[in-house]
């Protein structure tokens, strides 16, 4: 009986040793639970702030992008006006700028061609200026698919050529066949390498002779079969005759 009572006695300490310790783990667990949730909260609480000072910013940019647009559809409408303007041009005027020139020439326009560009005209003097401006930037967007190569005759029979972005000059012999016609096209196609896919050869001439003329007009078609014949027809040609003008505009 006695060594039982010892062994209790013994015991006991023990036990509440183990109890002070739980407790204090337990204490612990409780002050880090606690420190996570001030953490959490002042986290949240600093999220909430940073979010809502990002959507003051937000708003502000959308303020100022809405008020930004509204300005800039002003002006393009204004733009869009005063080239509408320009548009309004007496019909006998059009009339003298694209009357048809015999198609045997070359670069003349088909009656169609007179009627659609007459209509064209009158679209645009009686657009909205918003509408111009869009017209304007959609042939702007469209240049950029093409390289644009332009041909100049001039009256000695010489082609004056601007090409590339920073639109280099050249200054060729005068032509007299279509095959020296496409000679200079092939020349120039391999000094400047088209960036793009297509080209588009934009072609003009002033007081010059028929017969280079007809060396550029007829020698234009065949540029496309020349280059694929020569196997380096990845390349798609495009051209369009403006017809006469008295100067080449090589200041633009």
């Amino acid at each position: 009986m006695t060594n039982v009572r010892r062994l209790t006695l013994q015991l006991t300490p023990l036990l509440d040793l183990l109890l002070i310790v739980m407790f204090a783990q337990y204490m612990q667990l409780r002050i880090v639970a606690v420190q996570d949730a001030e953490r959490v909260a002042s986290e949240r609480e600093t999220t909430i702030h940073e979010n809502e000072e990002l959507r003051k910013q937000v708003e502000q940019w959308e303020s100022y992008q809405q008020n930004f647009d509204k300005t800039q559809h002003q002006e393009r409408v204004q733009l869009g006006q005063l080239v509408r303007e320009l548009f309004k041009i007496p019909e006998a005027t059009i009339n003298k700028i694209i009357q048809p020139r015999s198609q045997n020439e070359g670069g003349g326009l088909s009656p169609s061609d007179t009627a659609d560009l007459k209509a064209r005209f009158q679209q645009l003097a009686n657009s909205r200026g918003d509408l111009v401006v869009d017209h304007l930037l959609t042939f702007n967007e469209m240049r950029k698919q093409f390289d644009i190569w332009e041909f100049y005759l001039n009256e000695n029979g010489e082609l004056l050529i601007t090409v590339g972005q920073d639109r280099q000059q050249l200054k060729s012999k005068p032509i007299e066949t279509p095959e020296a016609f496409v000679e200079i096209a092939l020349k120039v196609r391999k000094q400047f390498p088209p960036t793009k896919n297509s080209v588009l050869i934009l072609c003009r001439y002033g007081d010059c002779r028929l017969l280079n003329k007809l060396a550029m007009t007829r020698g234009l078609p065949a540029i496309a079969n020349r280059i694929k014949s020569d196997g380096e027809g990845t390349i798609h040609f495009e051209y369009a005759v403006f017809g006469y003008r008295p100067h080449p505009e090589l200041d633009k």
